[in-house]
């Protein structure tokens, strides 16, 4: 089976579709090493495909921005195949697919652009709200990352449910609970003092990092000596959520530390009192799950796919609550046996999340469709 994959977004994003995109096909190559994976990207991304026996990397002609104007906007008639070459299969982990004779199957990680449209980019929600109806309706499959976002896909799209598939994304291995030097290494590098409160993610509206800070300085006033850490990149309208955080730094222990490499994140999960997560609406979550995974406490919002992730092992909030946020994080400071029963149960739990899994229910679609 030769099977397109767009490796795009694997190239120019860390994290988000980034992520998914690489940590996917890692383990698909380890499951499927008698299949071939295309993976195409456009010509203004650095060349850095997976080298593997079963990898046949597709550079195409065209920037980025050409393809999508070419492809979704004016509807060109040039199919993936022109391009690459035959191929059995075309999947398209961020969305949208190009055109293709080959049978498409798209991975729809949320539907946040309809359902929280004041949190979203103005341009980037027209422009999946133009595109995603054309590939919905010509994928042979579709792939949700969880059965919130299934749910959502069939309820404002009408799509048949025969159609939609939910594969739950996992978490890489190194999110596993660390070693007690491994967690003094890593405080000491960052120059960071317990008890903090942590939150990890793009800093963009959805996430909802003002209504954290707020909580954090009602949280200060019963406990002083607590800190917030922020981990994340500005994303989209980032730029006076960015000014807030570097105001309230000046005055509050806040750490705005932007980007920290994935090989300390089990420490400073592991840590924190609790990661804190009042996301208004996710379609997975993974910072939550991988804070889990490490033995970190977890207060995520109650919206969207976070209720479904977590279970009962973590501290539900109103996004819309200061009071709910801070409570809950009070919640943890007053009672530590109760931070460290929730902080002890994560490791089992997300350990049901895993990219091996997740490789093995995508490669049955593609056997399906493809036959």
């Amino acid at each position: 089976m030769r099977v397109a994959i767009d490796y795009t977004a694997a190239l120019r994003q860390r994290g988000g579709v980034g992520r998914y995109t690489r940590d996917l096909i890692d383990a698909l190559l380890a499951e499927a090493p008698s299949d071939e994976f295309l993976l195409w990207y456009a010509s203004d991304c650095a060349s850095d495909a997976p080298l593997a026996a079963n990898v046949i990397p597709r550079r195409l002609p065209l920037p980025s921005r050409w393809l999508t104007i070419g492809w979704q906007r004016l509807g060109l008639p040039v199919t993936l195949e022109r391009l690459i070459g035959p191929i059995d299969l075309a999947h398209a982990p961020d969305f949208v697919a190009p055109p293709s004779r080959a049978p498409a199957i798209a991975t729809i990680h949320d539907l946040s652009y309809l359902i929280a449209p004041e949190f979203a980019h103005p341009a980037l929600r027209r422009y999946l709200e133009a595109a995603v109806p054309r590939t919905l309706a010509r994928a042979a499959r579709v792939l949700a990352v969880s059965e919130t976002t299934r749910g959502d896909l069939i309820e404002h799209y009408g799509l048949d449910p025969d159609r939609v598939v939910a594969i739950p994304n996992g978490i890489d291995r190194r999110f596993r609970p660390p070693l007690p030097e491994e967690i003094e290494n890593a405080l000491r590098l960052f120059a960071l003092r317990q008890p903090y409160f942590l939150i990890v993610g793009t800093i963009e509206p959805r996430k909802n990092h003002l209504a954290l800070l707020r909580a954090f300085e009602r949280v200060r006033q019963v406990y002083p000596e607590a800190a917030l850490v922020i981990i994340g990149q500005p994303g989209w309208l980032a730029e006076p959520i960015v000014a807030r955080i570097e105001a309230a730094a000046q005055r509050l222990p806040v750490r705005f530390l932007r980007f920290v490499d994935d090989r300390w994140l089990p420490a400073l999960y592991a840590a924190s009192t609790a990661l804190v997560y009042p996301s208004w609406y996710e379609g997975f979550g993974l910072p939550v799950l991988e804070a889990m995974a490490c033995g970190a406490a977890a207060i995520a919002g109650d919206r969207g796919a976070l209720p479904e992730l977590v279970g009962e092992l973590a501290l539900l909030v109103s996004p819309a609550s200061d009071e709910a946020i801070t409570q809950a994080m009070l919640s943890l400071l007053d009672d530590p046996a109760r931070q460290r029963r929730l902080a002890a149960a994560g490791p089992a739990w997300a350990a049901r999340f895993t990219w091996e899994r997740a490789a093995r229910s995508t490669l049955a679609v593609y056997r399906e469709v493809a036959a």
